[in-house]
């Protein structure tokens, strides 16, 4: 009895092994490899998607350009931050006026975004077939650097938005540069003039009846950016 116990345990333990030896990969060749660097700087184009709004005075969709930081902090934790221009423009309304003439035509009106946030890295602090699959959010704000309003009185001004989205990121072996793909949403609001709800000449049908003052609105945008990694 005591040989066959011993030969079925040796039996089981070279099927075991063999099983063990199966699963996995050796070193070099697993799919999954370390990141080298824990800083990048990327410079970003792609295109925003103004969403509309009751009115139809918010900034339209347009190119965006600009820049994108991001830091390993630790682990899968990244700190990031992006700063960009959206070439925007916008409609101006003049509530004054009847609402056959009252719309001035659209005029440039750029856009700009700054945020700061935390990313996540589905694959830790390595890549998987030089892929680095991404989650994000984060907090910022837009804003067209303008103090005035506009001759129906209505200002953009600098708006608070919540940001939250997804990266993908194509870092190849041994190189300092990187491919990253990113879906970036910006919810963020606009408030209307007083005057937009009210007539302001007899006869005059105000733009807005019924309407919140303020309504808020997501805009996502997609952007693509060649990076370069430092700091190991």
């Amino acid at each position: 009895m005591s040989v066959r116990t011993s030969a079925l345990i040796a039996l089981l333990s070279i099927i075991a092994s063999t099983a063990g030896a199966q699963v996995g990969y050796p070193p070099t060749r697993s799919p999954y490899l370390d990141l080298t660097y824990s800083q990048e700087i990327t410079a970003i184009a792609g295109y925003y998607f103004g969403r509309s709004d009751p009115a139809g005075v918010a900034p339209k969709s347009a190119a965006l350009a600009g820049v994108h930081y991001e830091w390993r902090a630790g682990g899968p934790a990244h700190l990031t931050g992006e700063l960009v221009r959206i070439m925007s423009s916008r409609t101006v309304l003049d509530p004054s006026k009847p609402a056959a003439t009252r719309n001035l035509g659209e005029q440039s009106w750029p856009l700009y975004s700054a945020d700061f946030g935390l990313g996540m890295s589905l694959t830790g602090a390595r890549s998987w077939h030089q892929m680095v699959p991404e989650i994000k959010a984060g907090v910022g704000f837009l804003s067209d650097l303008k103090g005035g309003s506009d001759v129906g009185g209505f200002k953009y001004g600098t708006r608070f938005a919540l940001t939250w989205g997804a990266a993908l990121r194509y870092v190849p072996t041994g190189s300092r540069y990187q491919l990253r793909a990113d879906l970036t949403n910006r919810l963020s609001s606009i408030r209307y003039p007083d005057v937009y709800f009210r007539p302001t000449t007899s006869g005059v049908t105000p733009i807005l009846t019924g309407k919140d003052q303020s309504v808020w609105r997501n805009n996502p945008a997609l952007s693509i950016g060649l990076s370069y990694l430092f700091s190991r």
